[in-house]
């Protein structure tokens, strides 16, 4: 297999195929996908409102219904009501729903409607660079860099001792500042960005 998993059918049966190389919590994702495409294709409802929908689009209502099976709104709801958002809540989260940070942030963000950006950094030979990154706002995605200042930051933080900071941030030739909860492990680093602002 190729992908996480897929869904095949016989005589109107669905069977569901996983990857036995993935991490857990990943499988599980996988799997409630999985159901996603089942409930698409078996509800009527559900598939004469979704019958215009192709590719991408279905893969991400698959998504979204994954995230709904294993981390429901009105439970993570009580989460987002948190007055600040930390890595340790995040852990919570992430630890009771058996998913990734990663799935846990986009989850409390779509919920809450609040800046739960996660970052995973890795030392590079000049800087740190982002190696992962869930919940960014998408004017932002795929091009956030540490400017000198952020990565002689990073390498100042305490080792495995979460500490916040404001962090300076470059998304193209945007400058942005972020209050970030950071947990720094040797060469790399998570950080929990909670507020995202132009710097001026």
């Amino acid at each position: 297999m190729v992908e996480d998993g897929r869904t095949t059918w016989n005589n109107g049966r669905p069977r569901i195929e996983l990857r036995a190389d993935r991490l857990p919590q990943r499988t599980r994702f996988t799997l409630a996908h999985e159901i996603g495409h089942i409930l698409i294709a078996q509800d009527e409802t559900v598939a004469r409102r979704t019958h215009q929908l192709k590719g991408d689009a279905i893969e991400k209502l698959c998504d979204w219904i994954a995230t709904s099976i294993l981390m429901p709104r009105v439970w993570i709801a009580d989460y987002g009501r948190r007055d600040r958002y930390n890595l340790s809540l995040l852990r919570l989260i992430a630890h009771k729903a058996d998913v990734s940070l990663s799935a846990a942030a986009v989850r409390l963000a779509e919920v809450s409607d609040r800046t739960c950006v996660l970052l995973r950094w890795q030392r590079g030979p000049n800087r740190w660079l982002v190696i992962g990154q869930a919940a960014v706002p998408r004017q932002y995605s795929g091009g956030i860099q540490a400017p000198p200042e952020t990565s002689a930051a990073f390498e100042e933080l305490p080792n495995r001792r979460d500490t916040w900071r404001e962090i300076t941030l470059q998304a193209g030739e945007t400058s942005l500042v972020a209050a970030a909860h950071l947990d720094r492990c040797g060469g790399t680093c998570v950080s929990l960005l909670t507020s995202l602002t132009l710097a001026w």
